[in-house]
């Protein structure tokens, strides 16, 4: 006997209306996907298609839906499998929903770094920094300004300091090339100035030799007997300190014509301060106005600087020719020297002061006449002395040794 006993099938009425409602479940998925779909896609669309890729797959995955849901219309009758296939369903709905929630993240995410990132946030951040720039830039002019007034100032007292330092320095190299090598020389009755050379070393006797030129009539009024030349002449040598060392010296020459004569000291010691002697070529470029220092001992006093100009190079007294100054000078300048102001040589040496008139002779302190040293070069050669003569370019090279090593000169005269 067979036992099986088949299931009741369902009525053809009831398996309509479970297909319809199905139907309709299905149809208000379907829907709500659909129209969840469009909402994704106008996002995304906004979004410029952002996560392209992403989205493909959820068009792909509603396609299986859709797909599926066919599969379930057509297999309805198979209620075994429907079951499974709604579940199936359900199942893949859900996964599209966290999909999209995922995506609705993702977005809000991305419209966040709009916000952060958007071309307003990154205008008003830009606007900040400019700001913030040409605060530290006005900042930092000021502090460049600041800076420069310092420096300014420092730099006009360093140079207020280098000036004072010159003013002294120059000072010592004016009184040791100008006062220095100008010596008193008096008698009993007369005085009168003189010009020290710098002291040279004799290799022969193996000792300092120091010549001294001044005006032949300072000899003349102060030995008086012309017969006796050879007695020692009175000369005083200043120091810088003020002290006052009394020596002696020899007549060699002496030409009354150009009221010039040589001497030399009677000491085998070397003097710290002679004249340097212009050159004959630096004799033959002075010009009317050069500025020149007449150095004497107007009076008996210690060596005193004028300053003054050339007046002329061609006033002629009893046939010589002298050069005329506009400095400053007395009785007592006779012998003393011409120095050019901007290089210190020696030009001449001073031999008369101009008067005017003859019965009551009237003196002219600012028109003195001078011997220039072409002059007395060219009687020095005559008597044997062309070797004090300086050669047209040794001066130069003395002068540019003195420019190179004045600290040396300066610090050496000083311990002197």
């Amino acid at each position: 006997m067979n036992t099986h006993q088949e299931s009741p099938k369902p009525s053809k009425r009831a398996a309509r209306i479970w297909a319809s409602i199905s139907t309709v479940v299905l149809i208000a998925l379907a829907a709500l996907l659909v129209d969840r779909l469009i909402q994704v896609q106008t996002r995304l669309d906004q979004l410029e298609a952002v996560r392209l890729d992403e989205a493909r797959a959820i068009h792909w995955n509603l396609d299986g839906v859709q797909r599926e849901l066919e599969t379930v219309r057509v297999d309805l009758d198979e209620t075994d499998s429907l079951s499974t296939r709604l579940q199936t369903a359900e199942t893949q709905l859900g996964a599209i929903g966290g999909a999209i929630e995922a995506h609705a993240s993702s977005l809000s995410e991305l419209e966040s770094e709009r916000e952060v990132f958007g071309p307003q946030v990154l205008e008003k951040q830009f606007a900040q920094r400019d700001q913030k720039l040409q605060q530290d830039y006005d900042s930092l002019k000021g502090l460049i300004t600041n800076t420069h007034a310092t420096a300014e100032e420092a730099r006009n007292v360093i140079h207020r300091l280098e000036s004072e330092i010159a003013s002294e320095r120059d000072l010592t190299v004016m009184w040791r090339e100008l006062l220095g090598p100008v010596v008193q020389i008096a008698g009993d009755t007369s005085v009168g100035s003189g010009v020290l050379l710098k002291s040279t070393f004799d290799q022969a006797g193996g000792n300092y030799r120091t010549y001294l030129m001044t005006a032949w009539h300072v000899i003349r009024d102060i030995q008086g007997d012309l017969s006796h030349t050879d007695m020692p002449v009175p000369v005083f040598i200043y120091a810088e300190d003020g002290t006052i060392e009394q020596n002696e010296a020899s007549l060699l020459a002496f030409d009354a014509d150009i009221d010039a004569a040589l001497l030399e000291l009677r000491t085998e010691l070397p003097f710290p301060n002679g004249a340097d002697l212009a050159s004959r070529a630096q004799l033959g470029s002075t010009r009317i106005f050069d500025e020149i220092y007449a150095i004497g001992c107007p009076l008996g006093n210690d060596p005193i600087p004028t300053r003054g100009e050339v007046s002329t190079l061609t006033h002629r007294v009893d046939g010589e020719s002298y050069w005329m100054i506009n400095a400053p000078t007395y009785i007592g300048n006779s012998g003393g020297g011409i120095f050019a102001s901007e290089t210190h040589e020696l030009l001449g040496i001073f031999s008369k002061i101009y008067t005017h008139g003859t019965l009551r002779p009237t003196i002219v302190p600012h028109m003195g006449l001078v011997t220039p040293l072409t002059a007395i070069y060219d009687w020095l050669e005559t008597e044997g002395y062309g070797a004090l003569i300086p050669s047209d370019n040794s001066n130069a090279r003395v002068a540019s040794l003195q420019i190179e090593d004045e600290t040396t000169a300066v610090d050496s005269s000083l311990e002197r």
